[in-house]
């Protein structure tokens, strides 16, 4: 843009004009004009006269500007589109406006780490200039949102972030639709609203929902009264308009409406110029704020929720009070933190002598339970604050026990905490809270300042304080240092715990757990024999013994793991040191014996009958590929003479393998853990099928020892599960944020949840969740409100007012604290996706991680797990707005937030990342996983991959300090299991192709003798291409499969979504290979935005990948929530049929069930796409659910007093050992 002086008669400086200058690299709008990303819309004629924004292309305009053509492209207000002769232009960045109610705020980060790379990345920037501006639309939105759209002969144009040199001209404009827009939601709200309350709202941003998109972000726009003056008449018509469509007639009485009036009569004829009220030609509204559903409510906290948050939210939030003693709880939260650290801190110990005798000698160490420092007895089990050399803050301790040493002299050994700040919690931590560590050394005893108050809190007791004792601290947590997890310090202090390393003078909980920490360490460990035990070996914490089948590591990076039997133990030597062979056996040597196994080798049936997809990369699209139909079987293994030598410490871990003639229910066999059968035998493992023979099944050896243990375990699972259905003791679960329920799917297929609450805002996901979870109330509400409404019925016993949900039904009561059991959530995550470029540090979706934990403190469930994408990790709390990004705040601040609140709470805690393809998912899916549990109970592990999965994604975590953690303890990407693949997961399915419309190419006499082997369908227009219900045309080819089609006795939603038929055409004429994308269309088909060297993509490879053919060997790229083949994800056609992927094939990359049915409120496939692009994976919820039940099952046992009698059942169980070779 460029600046000149108009002057008047006589020089006299007037103003100065801009005027726009073109960019070199500038597109103008078309018709032919297409976008990356953009979702091909159904019919593009701009002739239509009633061209709307379902027929025509919706975009984005960022960094505008808008300038008169007649006028030498002078730069000019919106405002002047009325004036004749004028024609006004818009300039600026334009993007693609994506599917669901936030634009691009897509809820997935970018999951496949440089696979497909050109495609994942962020869409270029695409300088953009529009045709004439027929007109400019203002929408009052329902979620607060004004937005402004521009109209021209070729789209729609929604206007985001003026360029800096535009907002002179756009602020007046933006300030009168902004001042009517929060006028509007006041009113709509709140009908008793007045004027001066209504000042005070657009004075605090962050009491309405509205915030603009329209302003740069470097400028912060404040709203005064004054605004409201200068714009009453505009504002007044508007309400006036909008009572009249919304029949909202009782909001006439309103006094803010009536105070305008007023100012509205005394200005009389000074009417602002240029103000459009009303639709005119050039100007219309959409007034879309229903009264009746007001605005998406502000965050709703608890006052405990609310006094953890410190104002780190930039968004105000709402305080619900309930009962007496929450607010007590809120005082000594506050209490708390205003407390000073008043332990004396001494330079100088003086005196230090025994009191008392001495109860015990050995080794010329003379052991004491107390001793006199200073003034002060200090006895066993005391809390002592010692001398710290790095700083002025003294270190907490406990007295583990006290010894004279002729040597050191007077010694204690001490046990320490961590201070709050000295853990995860950091800047959010408690001043009064310690932390229990497995962290501790032997120290003089001059070394102690004196003792301090240390309470360890019981299971229900709330942090409460006495303000006559300042040197008052409490803990109830052990903190891993690895993990940043924090765990129920009963467990870690148990007084039953029976020491196997520590001496009798000497004992320490964090000595015996290193003791057994060093003795993993040192390998494998032969074990000498007694009259119970046959020979084995151990290595890290699992018993290997003969006639054991176990995991080998392969030699191949991401390989499953190689299955043998163990059938000899040797020494390092090579001798026999155990034998199965001659009866009676004996260790001829066990210290600083390398234990060697011989090991024979079984091979994978899928090995055997693997075929070669044979793939052409010159091939063209008429081609077809050929798949095998033959049944697959990962489970099934087979028997091989081939045997090797390994060193133990190859293991990692054993499984249960049985003869297909033992199994009397196959599948509940395989759907165990870490369970295969085999019923072949084959020389050497890459033999074929037809090199196999049947192996009898009175030729397998099974070790005794492990089918007992095995035995105990299912008749103890049995007898677990008969438990909870005699006495009905399934948890009782609540879904927030469901969406169509992932989560709730895995869930309740562990047998031991039922999720009889779900709550989700839209209509479309809650009547999916209500379709397949007919027993379970669900909510389509705002979940703040509902919140609100569960306080005051359920806390103050208030009588509440009828309530409708969003589809118009009456909204029934929610639950009473006591009745919720288990609670998990998935807040909506578009602030923390690292898809989200445009990070609002008041987005309130960032708040309703306090909302979630606001239930939690409400209705106190036993256990809680929150999901949400890795970018929360990064996430920093507190910060302000910079532009697009968020500075300042607190590193990890979400994070540290939810672990603070959940630990003040009560609730043991642990967080980690998951990849879902780990997991049995033929996607790519990171997921980051918050669990809680009350004290008492155990706390839930995260699972071990179960599936390979090569382009897994860094799974590990960085903490502020530094240091990094994963959960994932199998070895270079092995898992018991090959990853399940693209054809692993879909080639069952019902075949269909797109018929080819020949929009661009005439057909050939070759395109009309052409003879398809697929089913032949035509994409209709509008609606949807394939059939909503069908039956199967096969059984279930894979494993996977056969998991997928349980209770399905129909096939659902096995449909494509319409295109236009130039897309149509496009996606047919994709050649057909595996990676196959649009640079190998003709040239007529390929998008100007990716060909054209002056596109953007052009700068970046030609954007590889969009209108991208599916590899069957491959797996699925991560779900986002739009499946458009010009999308961020544009893989998305079949590997080998001539169409895009159906709803059902999309669910199945996500893992739920064929007999889970997909819905909309409007009949739309983009719906079900978004619902499951949006969902958790149901095999990943249902891995950590198993975690669940594992926890659930320890208390069983302990609550049954099983816990010795059962032992060795559970710790060493063939599809449990994984939880071995996890290091606590």
């Amino acid at each position: 843009m460029t600046t000149s002086k108009n002057t008047s008669n006589g020089g006299k400086l007037k103003k100065n004009i801009h005027t726009y200058k073109f960019s070199d690299e500038e597109v103008e709008e078309c018709e032919k004009f297409e976008l990356i990303g953009e979702d091909p819309v159904v019919l593009q004629n701009a002739n239509e006269a009633e061209n709307d924004k379902d027929t025509l292309p919706c975009r984005i305009l960022e960094d505008f500007i808008i300038f008169d053509a007649n006028k030498k492209n002078q730069v000019v207000s919106l405002d002047e589109i009325d004036i004749e002769r004028r024609e006004l232009h818009a300039a600026g960045i334009v993007k693609p406006m994506f599917v669901g109610p936030d634009d691009d705020d897509d809820d997935d980060d970018d999951d496949d780490d440089g696979e497909n790379e050109s495609c994942q990345k962020r869409i270029p920037d695409q300088r953009f200039r529009t045709t004439t501006i027929f007109y400019y639309q203002i929408e009052y939105s329902q979620n607060g949102q004004s937005e402004i759209w521009l109209r021209t002969q070729y789209g729609f144009y929604k206007l985001r972030k003026a360029a800096q040199e535009y907002i002179q001209y756009f602020m007046p404009v933006f300030k009168r639709i902004r001042t009517a827009n929060l006028a509007i939601e006041a009113i709509a709200r709140d009908p008793e609203v007045t004027y001066e309350k209504f000042i005070e709202m657009i004075q605090d941003s962050s009491s309405l929902s509205s915030s603009s998109s329209y302003i740069s972000d470097s400028i912060t726009i404040q709203l005064t009264e004054k605004d409201i003056i200068n714009n009453h008449e505009y504002i007044v018509d508007e309400i006036e308009t909008w009572i009249d469509e919304q029949e909202a007639f009782g909001a006439v009485g309103c006094p803010l409406i009536a105070r305008l009036s007023e100012l509205k009569r005394k200005k009389g004829s000074k009417k602002p110029k240029l103000v459009h009220s009303g639709d005119t030609s050039t100007v219309k509204t959409k007034r879309n704020i229903n009264p009746s559903l007001a605005v998406r409510n502000p965050t709703c906290v608890t006052p405990f929720i609310h006094d953890l948050t410190k104002g780190l939210f930039a968004r105000r939030l709402v305080t619900v009070k309930h009962t007496n003693d929450e607010v007590t709880q809120a005082e000594n939260l506050q209490k708390e933190n205003s407390l000073v650290n008043e332990v004396v801190v001494k330079p100088v110990t003086h005196n230090v002598e025994w009191y008392g005798n001495i109860i015990a000698h050995d080794n010329n160490i003379s052991y004491y339970r107390s001793a006199k420092v200073d003034d002060d007895i200090i006895s066993v089990g005391d809390v002592v604050y010692v001398r710290n050399d790095e700083s002025d803050i003294p270190w907490f301790a406990k007295v583990m026990y006290m010894y004279d040493d002729p040597k050191e002299g007077k010694m204690f050994h001490s046990r320490f905490f961590s201070h709050g700040r000295d853990t995860i919690l950091d800047e959010l931590a408690g001043e009064r809270e310690l932390f229990l560590l497995d962290n501790c050394e032997d120290n003089n005893l001059d070394t102690i300042m004196g003792k301090v108050n240390v309470k360890r809190l019981e299971r229900e007791e709330r942090e409460n304080f006495s303000s006559d004792d300042t040197s008052f601290y409490f803990y109830r947590f052990w903190y891993n240092e690895t993990y940043a997890s924090f765990e129920d310090v009963y467990s870690h202090e148990d007084p039953t715990k029976e020491f196997l390393y520590c001496g009798d003078n000497e004992l320490c909980y964090s000595c015996e757990n290193k003791f057994a920490a060093k003795e993993k360490e040192k390998g494998p460990k032969l074990i000498s024999q007694d009259e119970n035990r046959q020979e084995c070996f151990e290595y890290k914490g699992v018993e290997y013994h003969l006639n054991d089948f176990v995991y080998i590591i392969p030699d191949k990076k991401d390989d499953p793991y190689t299955i043998g039997q163990i059938i000899e133990i040797l020494n390092k030597s090579g001798s026999m040191s155990l034998t199965s062979v001659g009866g009676a056996m004996a260790l001829t040597s066990v210290g600083g014996t390398k234990v060697i196994v011989m090991l024979r080798l079984l091979g994978r049936y899928d090995d055997l009958i693997k075929e070669t997809i044979s793939i052409n990369p010159s091939a063209s699209h008429r081609d077809v590929i050929t798949v095998s139909k033959t049944i697959k079987d990962c489970r099934r293994l087979f028997f091989t003479r081939e045997t090797i030598k390994e060193c133990a410490d190859r293991l990692e871990g054993v499984c249960w393998v049985d003869h297909k003639n033992n199994i009397s229910d196959l599948d509940a066999y395989k759907d165990e853990n870490d369970t295969y059968y085999m019923d072949l035998i084959a020389s050497k493992r890459s033999s074929k099928l037809e090199e196999t023979c049947l192996f009898d099944v009175n030729d397998i050896s099974k070790c005794q020892i492990c089918e007992e243990r095995r035995r105990k375990y299912q008749s103890l699972s049995i007898e677990f599960y008969d438990y909870i259905k005699m006495n009905n003791q399934k948890l009782r679960a609540m879904d927030i944020f469901s969406g169509c329920g992932g989560i709730t799917v895995g869930m309740d297929q562990t047998g031991v949840i039922d999720t009889k609450w779900a709550i989700e805002f839209d209509s479309s996901a809650a009547m999916t969740f209500e379709k397949n979870n007919p027993s379970a109330v669900v909510y389509n509400q705002c979940a703040n409100l509902l919140l609100e409404r569960a306080i005051a019925e359920h806390g103050r016993q208030e009588k509440l007012n009828d309530l409708k949900d969003f589809l118009g039904r009456k909204v029934p009561s929610m639950p009473a604290p006591g009745d919720v059991d288990f609670i998990y959530c998935g807040p909506p995550c578009q602030g923390f996706s690292g898809v989200n470029r445009y990070q609002k540090a008041d987005d309130i979706k960032n708040s309703l991680v306090a909302t979630s934990l606001s239930y939690v403190d409400f209705y106190k469930p036993q256990y809680f797990l929150l999901e949400n994408v890795r970018g929360m990790l990064c996430f920093r709390l507190g910060g302000e707005q910079d532009g697009v990004k968020i500075k300042g705040g607190i590193k990890m601040g979400v994070i540290k937030f939810i672990l603070r609140s959940l630990t003040a709470m009560g609730y043991q805690t642990r967080f980690g990342v998951q990849q879902a393809g780990h997991h049995g998912v033929p996607q790519s899916r990171r997921r980051l996983f918050i669990w809680g549990a009350k004290q008492r109970l155990y706390l839930p592990d995260f699972p071990q991959p179960s599936t390979c999965f090569a382009k897994q994604g860094s799974i590990s975590i960085l903490l502020p300090n530094g240091s990094s953690f994963s959960y994932n303890k199998r070895a270079n990407g092995h898992a018991p299991l090959p990853a399940v693949s693209v054809c692993d997961a879909i080639n069952d399915l019902p075949e269909f192709e797109f018929v080819n419309p020949h929009l661009t190419y005439p057909a050939t006499a070759e395109d009309k003798n052409e003879k398809r082997p697929f089913k032949q369908v035509i994409v209709p227009e509008r609606g949807w291409a394939g059939d909503m219900v069908t039956k199967y045309e096969s059984g279930p080819l894979s494993e996977y499969q056969r998991q997928c089609r349980k209770d399905s006795e129909f096939l659902h939603n096995h449909v494509t979504r319409a295109f236009n038929q130039l897309t149509v055409e496009r996606i047919i004429r994709i050649p057909m290979f595996p990676g196959a994308d649009h640079s190998n269309l003709p040239e007529k088909l390929k998008p100007w935005c990716l060909s054209d060297p002056n596109s953007a993509a052009s700068r970046h490879n030609g954007w590889k990948g969009l209108f991208g053919r599916l590899d069957f060997n491959g797996h699925f790229l991560t779900a986002l929530t739009d499946i458009n083949p010009m999308g961020k994800t544009g893989t998305v056609i079949h590997p080998n049929q001539r169409r895009i992927i159906t709803v059902r094939e999309c669910a199945r990359a996500q893992g739920f069930p064929d007999k889970f049915v997909f819905l909309s409120d409007r009949d739309d496939v983009k719906d079900m796409h978004r619902q499951i692009g949006n969902a958790v994976p149901p095999p990943l919820a249902f891995s950590l659910g198993r975690e669940l039940v594992r926890s659930l099952l320890n208390t069983y046992k302990d609550q049954n007093n099983k816990g010795n009698k059962d032992k060795e059942a559970t710790d060493h169980v063939m599809y449990e050992v994984w939880v071995d070779l996890s290091e606590k």
